[in-house]
């Protein structure tokens, strides 16, 4: 269900910026300020130790990193590749947010990568490759600003599950998102105040923005975050692919958007490649 939401906020972002002045900067403002005021209002109802992470100079530092480049930046470049591009396009490419966190794990740790990872990152290059191309090298048929602000929603999508793993050693998941979802809302309200309404939004605008901030935000983080309790972390991983193929079945069917066969290939090789990586042998499965 979290995954899924994520899948329909996009398509819904994408079809407010079809139809209204808004702006990637506001709708982001606009989101991570509510979600994460309504995230933390749930973590006092729900007792959770909300202040206990400020309390060590490390831990803040690294929550603020957290904040600005795994959740503003990450929302904001997301946003801006379905502004330029599309909803179908901005998930696919966060679909190499694995394969980056493999490459990065493996030079940090001064390893090589599983066989299995290598093939499924060469795979989901292929696959970027004929989607943004179509098997045509001399021609794009994704526009360039989409692409370049895809692989920087990719790189700090990355950032989101790198950068808080050391602080989830002794911190609540949802005490971690919650503040991020407030920083990162916070410094997006500096750049385009939510309160500076854009022109042309309807009463139907405003029930997808609302979907957007507590259905694709608050309650998907949660639902998200819970569901790795019970879990592999490989298991959600794969489920993460409802994600981007429900953004791409929607805006197929509703915003008759259309792809040519190496495309949709394309699309479906990126999506082998996080099921690739996702494998863990049967002798290693707990």
């Amino acid at each position: 269900m979290g995954t899924t939401m994520w899948g329909v906020g996009g398509v819904l972002s994408n079809v407010i910026f079809n139809t209204s002045n808004a702006t990637p900067a506001w709708l982001v403002s606009m989101r991570l300020a509510w979600a994460g005021l309504a995230m933390l209002i749930y973590g006092w109802v729900t007792h959770q130790p909300l202040f206990h992470v400020w309390h060590r100079r490390a831990d803040a530092v690294r929550l603020v990193a957290f904040g600005l480049i795994g959740v503003a930046l990450a929302q904001f470049s997301y946003l801006l590749a379905i502004f330029y591009g599309n909803a179908a396009i901005a998930t696919i490419m966060l679909s190499l947010v694995p394969a980056i966190i493999t490459v990065v794990m493996c030079v940090r740790e001064r390893m090589w990568p599983r066989p299995v990872d290598t093939i499924a990152i060469i795979v989901a290059l292929i696959g970027v490759f004929l989607l943004v191309t179509d098997g045509n090298v001399t021609q794009l048929h994704v526009a360039p600003l989409a692409l370049a602000w895809g692989l920087v929603a990719a790189l700090t999508g990355a950032a989101y599950t790198l950068l808080p793993r050391p602080l989830l050693q002794h911190e609540p998941p949802l005490v971690v998102v919650a503040w991020g979802l407030a920083i990162g809302g916070l410094v997006m309200n500096c750049l385009s105040p939510f309160w500076h309404m854009p022109a042309g939004l309807h009463s139907w605008s405003w029930v997808a923005i609302l979907f957007i901030i507590f259905g694709a935000t608050f309650l998907a983080y949660i639902l998200y975050v819970s569901s790795l309790k019970t879990l592999r972390p490989a298991t959600a991983s794969m489920i993460g692919n409802l994600e981007p193929l429900t953004a791409t079945v929607l805006s197929i069917i509703f915003l008759a958007l259309g792809f040519h066969f190496l495309q949709f290939t394309g699309i479906v090789l990126v999506l082998t490649a996080v099921c690739l990586m996702s494998w863990i042998p049967q002798k290693q499965r707990l």
